[in-house]
């Protein structure tokens, strides 16, 4: 006897992540609510203000993108990884082991495969992305969440030659995910910070040329700095 058809639907695609985050009443760096809008840029229709902490001075957009919102591909962001690939060359060769925070589909890991054939790459996303990532290959281990979860950075503890916090910008509480990249590398390891926009995360003062604001909390956490850290990509030695 033949079975009748199944009538049971597959389940449907989760929905999309929102562009951004909800809007913040307090600094993501200092934790202070004392806000003021950017006195040089105005607000955008349709887009986030940039807002001035007056207590550190850190500047950000409100509301902030949302981490889980994927990124647009193509040239310009290969471009980029490139970039951040050939930085770590430069200063310290073919790293062992490398995590990428932030991950998304792995698009830093394939680009970076071309010139670092013998890494070992992960990759940690607050998405499932991550997962058809290590599924097709271009990650070895995946892990979904924040890197500050205590479960993930105690597993992932001086694990890493290289972690690349490219999305930095996105992140709730970036001096957190800072302390939580540093756990998680080797001694002597290096990190790579990369924002889209420096003004979201490095821009100490609305004159103020960027990375001053990572510069100092790298330099205090005892790393040395290996790039001038005068645009948005920061390499430092641990």
């Amino acid at each position: 006897m033949t079975a009748p058809p199944s009538s049971a639907v597959p389940p449907a695609a989760p929905p999309p992540p929102p562009p951004h985050a909800p809007h913040r009443e307090d600094c993501p760096w200092c934790g202070s609510r004392r806000l003021r809008s950017s006195p040089r840029r105005g607000p955008v229709p349709g887009r986030p203000a940039l807002v001035v902490c007056r207590d550190c001075r850190h500047a950000f957009r409100n509301p902030p993108p949302s981490p889980g919102l994927q990124r647009p591909e193509g040239r310009p962001v290969r471009f980029r990884h490139r970039l951040a690939v050939r930085a770590v060359l430069r200063h310290c060769g073919e790293p062992e082991s490398w995590l990428d925070v932030g991950t998304g589909d792995a698009e830093l890991p394939r680009t970076a495969r071309r010139f670092l054939p013998y890494t070992a790459f992960d990759g940690l996303d607050l998405t499932h992305r991550v997962l058809r990532a290590r599924a097709a290959g271009h990650v070895e281990e995946a892990y979904v969440g924040r890197l500050t979860d205590p479960h993930i950075t105690a597993r992932l503890r001086a694990r890493y030659d290289v972690v690349s916090l490219l999305h930095l910008d996105r992140s709730p509480d970036p001096r957190a995910e800072l302390r939580a990249a540093l756990h998680v590398l080797r001694p002597g390891g290096h990190l790579l910070v990369d924002t889209a926009d420096p003004r979201a995360l490095l821009l100490t003062a609305p004159t103020a040329r960027p990375a001053t604001r990572l510069r100092t909390e790298l330099t205090a956490a005892g790393c040395t700095l290996l790039t001038t850290p005068t645009g948005h990509r920061v390499l430092a030695r641990r």
